[in-house]
């Protein structure tokens, strides 16, 4: 049987107009046809704090089924496993009872502000301005990579890293109730799709640019163009997008992640349950953002099951790096970023591109990821396909980074994130069987200087490995007691930045948001590469001397 997406496209009359869509916006009507529609109406969700109530009655109802089933079929849990048991079915349910009433709050102070027009409307480059008194620059993509042999010039790329930050921050400026009403229309062509012609997709297709207008407008002052590319999946949640110049030869794939303010998306990112990647991956992966790329029906070979988000970046990614090849004559590099749920989904649609990398055709070549408070996302299997990739020979000079900024909770969570040789002493089905991915460097809030298990003033060539000991110290950090990274003054401020505000808030917000929450606000992650700035020029003042 014929998708409705097939059947609106391929019954377009020849002559019917479609070349006044471009390619990228017609592979972005396909992706929102295939949109699950939100299971709420639009006028209800809009209601406060309703949306977010069902979001904590949804989880608390799968909390309670989980248990049914573990009990079912594991009855010995409370015995065997008691710390996993009491975590999944006794603390995390009171935290999230405890975030809900938090997010109460925050809505409120919300509200007031509305009342009083003191809300903050600033642009991204105007708030970040504050911070310094640089351009974010695009040529950061252009310029080659550090590869040293005098361990002085860093093979981490300041300027890149707040370039990719920025392309990641700006996709929370969509207007997102247009791509909503762009859904509705869609339903209606559903109803009868042979009658569909170009007009009515056109229609819709300017509501998709019309919601990112805010974020093209931006993008331009840096000399970047920008379109979305996929729903991911749902609706009010993460999407995927792609950024380019008309004067250079780079794309930029960036995933839009969780709202900071919006705490009921935070559960997807606290949730623990994983499911089988291995259709499309390796491993076992976080099943909330497997399904935010790929499909849900992992034994289904139906062509329609296919046709999933991932996909369709890939095929934008090979139609827009052939449009600026035929201009420029050079290979197109294609950098990949997301910030927080983005950087989750950043992480596995790069593990794909790594997998298959002719997909995206001769003309690219895939370079660095580097995510932003990135929540875990894959157990020990899927780290260790994960750098056995970066670690083939066609992979070695690329890098994948994890910035993390100081006490981010999101980054920390589940406990043991800095054991990578836990996987081996963990049950495959045990919920604390995550692992971190690609190479942290953490930044301060207070200047220090970065943390990195790599050599960041040193040759980028370095292979990744997963230890095989544990030791007393690794335990030390698995109950969080522990980190490595931080050193006795970092590891203070951390503790003392929950309870102080050391720094030019952004609204009033910040003075009731913990040090853990508001260090994963994006404009923080700017603020704290920039206080680090300092550790990447002195060496080239140095040597300029």
């Amino acid at each position: 049987m014929a998708q409705p997406d097939s059947v609106i496209i391929d019954n377009l009359d020849e002559n019917d107009g479609k070349n006044n869509i471009s390619p990228e916006q017609l592979i972005h009507f396909v992706d929102l046809v295939n949109t699950p529609k939100p299971s709420l109406n639009p006028i209800i969700r809009r209601i406060p704090l309703i949306s977010q109530s069902l979001t904590y009655l949804i989880y608390f109802k799968l909390v309670v089924i989980y248990l049914f089933l573990t009990l079912l079929f594991n009855i010995t849990l409370p015995i065997t496993n008691p710390l996993e048991f009491i975590i999944t079915f006794a603390l995390f349910p009171l935290f999230t009872a405890l975030v809900y009433f938090f997010e109460v709050g925050i809505k409120f102070i919300i509200f007031l502000q509305s009342l009083s027009h003191s809300g903050n409307n600033q642009k991204v480059i105007d708030l970040w301005s504050s911070f310094t008194n640089k351009d974010i620059r695009i040529a950061s993509l252009d310029d080659p990579d550090n590869h040293s042999d005098d361990n002085r010039y860093p093979t981490f790329d300041l300027n890149r890293a707040e370039l990719l930050l920025y392309t990641s921050a700006l996709m929370l400026q969509r207007d997102t109730t247009l791509v909503e009403k762009a859904q509705k229309d869609i339903i209606e062509l559903k109803k009868n799709p042979k009658k569909t012609r170009s007009v009515d997709i056109k229609k819709i297709t300017d509501k998709l640019l019309e919601s990112e207008r805010e974020i093209q407008k931006e993008a331009k002052e840096i000399g970047l163009e920008f379109i979305s590319i996929t729903e991911c999946n749902v609706i009010e949640g993460p999407y995927g997008g792609l950024y380019w110049s008309e004067s250079h030869n780079f794309i930029i794939v960036s995933f839009k992640g969780t709202d900071p303010l919006n705490l009921a998306e935070w559960l997807t990112n606290f949730s623990l349950q994983r499911m089988d990647a291995k259709q499309f991956l390796f491993g076992e992966v976080h099943s909330g953002y497997y399904n935010n790329l790929f499909p849900n029906n992992s034994y289904s070979s139906t062509k329609s099951v296919k046709q999933f988000p991932a996909l369709r970046l890939v095929e934008a990614i090979r139609g827009k790096a052939n449009e600026i090849y035929k201009r420029t004559a050079q290979r197109v590099k294609v950098w990949v970023t997301g910030y927080s749920l983005g950087g989750a989904l950043a992480t596995l649609f790069y593990a794909r591109l790594l997998q298959s990398p002719a997909s995206l055709g001769d003309n690219v070549d895939i370079c660095d990821g580097i995510t932003f408070a990135s929540p875990l996302l894959g157990d020990n299997d899927f780290a260790a396909g994960f750098q056995s990739l970066m670690n083939n020979e066609i992979n070695v000079n690329k890098n994948f980074w994890r910035i993390v900024n100081d006490n981010d909770i999101v980054p920390r969570y589940p406990f043991g994130f800095h054991v990578p040789n836990l996987g081996h002493f963990l049950s495959k089905i045990n919920l604390f069987n995550y692992i971190n991915v690609g190479d942290e460097v953490r930044f301060y809030q207070d200047g220090s200087k970065p943390s990195s298990e790599r050599h960041l003033y040193g040759s980028d060539i370095n292979y990744l490995f997963i230890k095989q000991e544990l030791n007393l110290v690794d335990l030390g950090t698995f109950f969080g007691f522990y980190d490595q990274f931080d050193s006795s003054t970092n590891g203070w401020n951390s503790i003392k930045n929950i309870f102080t505000v050391n720094y030019k808030v952004n609204s009033n917000i910040d003075y009731v948001t913990p040090g853990f929450i508001r260090n994963h606000y994006s404009y923080r992650y700017f603020e704290c590469l920039e206080k680090a700035r300092k550790y990447w020029e002195e060496p080239k003042k140095n040597d300029e001397r």
